[in-house]
């Protein structure tokens, strides 16, 4: 049986196809991301990726808990036990909180503010990113040459985050880049290696996340 390719931003009700590009591909604003702009047709889906009804047979539905195989063989990508391992679903702004939440909590201003910077960088453009298993808790240490200087620790959650923000920001970018109408097909391709650069230099991170969906790619 084959199998059914990942949807794009045309396989989603949200897309209204109003032009086309240089490549001839269809362009078009997304309902539910304003944000975007202009989107060329074969931008890789999102979180709130809802199917039409003409494509649900065409295209792979995404599941909530958004699993992948793994290809086996040589150069095939495995997960190490440790992400195979159960871990802990957490609050998202699709599935907020769990268990009683009819009590009140006391925050003071500072408080709020700092829940909120928490949520803006957890919820990225894209949406949550899970981070593999074996990185949680964990922290990256940066340790001067000089033992008598001071290291600087940081949490990996938060600078696996700061990755996801930098990756989805570069998404985005692209997506600009490919329905732009001001620039010719020449500097689109210029811009365009720019951007796959990016991705290149960045794979090395690509250890830190749970899916390899999610990875950085340079091709």
């Amino acid at each position: 049986m084959t199998e059914l390719p990942d949807p794009v931003c045309s396989d989603c009700i949200s897309f209204t196809a109003e032009g086309r590009n240089d490549e001839g591909k269809r362009t078009g604003p997304c309902r539910f991301r304003p944000e975007l702009g202009v989107i060329p047709e074969d931008l890789q889906y999102c979180y709130l990726f809802q199917v039409r009804k003409s494509r649900a047979e065409a295209v792979r539905i995404p599941t909530k808990q958004n699993t992948r195989r793994t290809s086996g063989g040589g150069g095939g990508f495995r997960r190490s036990s440790a992400d195979d391992e159960p871990w802990d679903e957490r609050a998202t702004l699709e599935k907020p909180v769990s268990g009683d939440i009819s009590g009140e909590i006391s925050m003071d201003r500072d408080g709020l503010k700092q829940v909120l910077r928490e949520l803006l960088e957890e919820e990225t453009v894209y949406g949550y990113v899970p981070m593999g298993n074996r990185w949680r808790g964990g922290k990256l240490v940066m340790q001067p040459a000089d033992t008598e200087q001071q290291s600087k620790e940081l949490p990996l959650e938060t600078f696996f985050h700061k990755i996801v923000m930098i990756r989805d920001r570069l998404r985005v970018l692209e997506a600009k880049l490919n329905a732009s109408k001001q620039l010719d097909p020449a500097d689109k391709v210029e811009l365009q290696q720019y951007v796959t650069k990016c991705y290149g230099t960045l794979t090395t991170f690509n250890v830190l996340f749970r899916d390899k969906e999610d990875h950085f790619s340079s091709k």
